[in-house]
């Protein structure tokens, strides 16, 4: 199954790291919406994975959000209305816990409106998550999955080295934990080079797209700069879950003439 699993990762891994962006990023989004699909289709009814979400106080704002799918409209209501319901029984079974009229606590809560109020600890303590998003722990799992597999297959013979060169490279996030997984010099050169590659690029791209901003240049035509500031942001904290290619090469935003900012 282990072996299976590598095999896996590895043609995804290869794949993604032919198209735009950073190939972790893709692979985390891509982890994602598979994990919601299945959970709104097949697991919705579940009896562990309903108590998981209510543990966890539903999901995380980012994975909340991309609940809002076409078609998911009773599978998100079930979900929704059992976590609700298990915050209303935490609601009415707290109580006001008031501290003693002459106690220093009170004193401080007074002076300091920023003080925690010791009154509603107990429920706000009851509100908070007690297990992480379930979406996040099944993507943190295969992102880790996809780094131990970009690594491992860096400098064996057919390795993804090739196609980690041709690559726009990892985002800034990535290239961290990459970083920190490294254990061999010769990976260490392999993941190192590629990502200055990438990086050189960019900011010649980013070099070029300020050049033809400048009104003596703005008859000239645009090549693979085209969408490089929108690179750039995706290059130091990752790409946005709902981007759809918006910062590929072909993308023709620019910030100069609004009227020529679109994605087609």
């Amino acid at each position: 199954m282990k072996q299976r699993e590598g095999a896996m990762s590895f043609f995804e891994l290869r794949d993604a790291l032919a198209e735009p962006g950073c190939a972790l990023c893709r692979l985390r989004n891509r982890s994602a919406d598979g994990f919601l699909d299945t959970l709104l289709w097949e697991s919705v009814n579940d009896p562990a994975r309903r108590r998981e979400i209510r543990r966890a106080r539903g999901f995380c704002y980012e994975h909340g959000w991309a609940l809002a799918r076409a078609t998911a409209s009773v599978g998100v209501a079930i979900i929704t209305r059992d976590v609700l319901q298990s915050l209303l029984e935490a609601v009415e079974d707290a109580g006001f816990q008031a501290n003693p009229l002459l106690s220093l606590r009170r004193v401080q809560e007074t002076v300091n409106p920023k003080t925690p109020s010791t009154a509603t600890a107990a429920l706000v303590t009851d509100l908070e998550p007690k297990a992480s998003c379930p979406a996040c722990v099944w993507t943190d799992k295969m992102e880790a999955i996809y780094l131990d597999t970009l690594l491992h297959n860096l400098t064996d013979k057919d390795s993804l080295r090739a196609d980690y060169e041709a690559s726009e490279g990892l985002c800034l996030p990535h290239f961290r934990q990459a970083l920190a997984r490294v254990r061999k010099e010769a990976v260490y050169d392999a993941l190192v080079g590629a990502q200055r590659s990438a990086w050189e690029r960019l900011i010649a791209q980013l070099s070029e797209s300020i050049r033809k901003s400048d009104y003596r240049h703005l008859d000239e035509a645009w090549g693979d700069e085209a969408g490089a500031w929108l690179r750039g942001i995706a290059a130091l904290v990752g790409a946005r879950p709902d981007d759809k290619d918006r910062h590929s090469k072909g993308a023709v935003w620019s910030f100069r003439r609004p009227e020529q900012n679109s994605t087609g």
